[in-house]
């Protein structure tokens, strides 16, 4: 039972190799310290699939079966969009802005719904991009909320894959975070952009990031902190939605 518990460690480790892009047989050794034998054949049971391709190059990068997998913790995902739906509705609404709910998938954020605003000139983030964790106020939120241990796994792994980011200024800004509820940002990925993000929470732990984003022009950080209370309680309302829908067991909070 170890053995096959090693095993699929083994397996994840290798995958975590190849977020950050193709690598050969022996980067993949160098990075997981595994030997040369266990590597192989970790990337041939990973083959199995497409969850791990092999190019011309002899390189290995992450496959389509990835997508896949990707598309179930969506759909599993399909509680937070569906119960929380009304309220998320109610806010794209009153902003006239894009709405987005960000979940965590490793070291990146994903967007797995999205309100796009129906003004001519809008910023939208489209359902299944992704970003590093550190870029942007809905990926700091989701490590503003992390597990310490877990937050400092997550920081030396994105470090590993070569994202540059001031460690002792991303710490202050996430404690911000923490205290005030709620993250702003600004061109961050895209120039002229302007987004601001709460947590949800659905059973006292961490479930989502809810984010409002749209043209610093119109979007300016003084609208932005005005809706701040309001997007807070409504991100508390999608997460009591998701406890009362069954979705999700326990408590809604938050946090102060």
């Amino acid at each position: 039972m170890r053995d096959r518990v090693q095993s699929i460690e083994r397996g994840i480790d290798v995958l975590m190799t190849l977020v950050a892009g193709p690598k050969t047989l022996t980067e993949v050794m160098r990075e997981t310290k595994l030997s040369k034998a266990t590597v192989f054949r970790m990337l041939a049971s990973l083959s199995y699939e497409n969850v791990v391709i092999k190019n011309g190059d002899h390189t290995y990068m992450l496959g389509p079966g990835c997508l896949r997998l990707m598309q179930g913790v969506t759909h599993g995902l399909g509680a937070v969009t569906g119960a929380g739906r009304p309220a998320l509705r109610e806010l794209w609404e009153r902003t006239g802005e894009t709405v987005a709910i960000h979940v965590r998938a490793g070291t990146d954020r994903i967007c797995i719904e999205e309100l796009p605003s129906s003004a001519t000139i809008r910023y939208t983030s489209t359902v299944g991009s992704s970003a590093p964790l550190h870029v942007g106020s809905a990926g700091r939120v989701l490590l503003a909320f992390t597990q310490p241990d877990e937050l400092r796994r997550t920081l030396e792994t994105l470090h590993a894959t070569g994202e540059k980011f001031d460690r002792g200024k991303l710490a202050s800004e996430l404690e911000l975070i923490r205290e005030r509820g709620y993250a702003l940002s600004e061109g961050e990925r895209v120039h002229g952009a302007a987004a601001i993000t709460a947590p949800v929470f659905g059973r006292g732990d961490f479930v989502a990031s809810l984010s409002v984003l749209g043209p610093d022009f119109r979007f300016t950080e003084d609208a932005r902190l005005k809706l701040a209370p309001h997007l807070r309680r409504t991100a508390e309302v999608i997460g009591k939605a998701l406890v009362d829908a069954g979705a999700l067991s326990g408590r809604s909070e938050v946090v102060a």
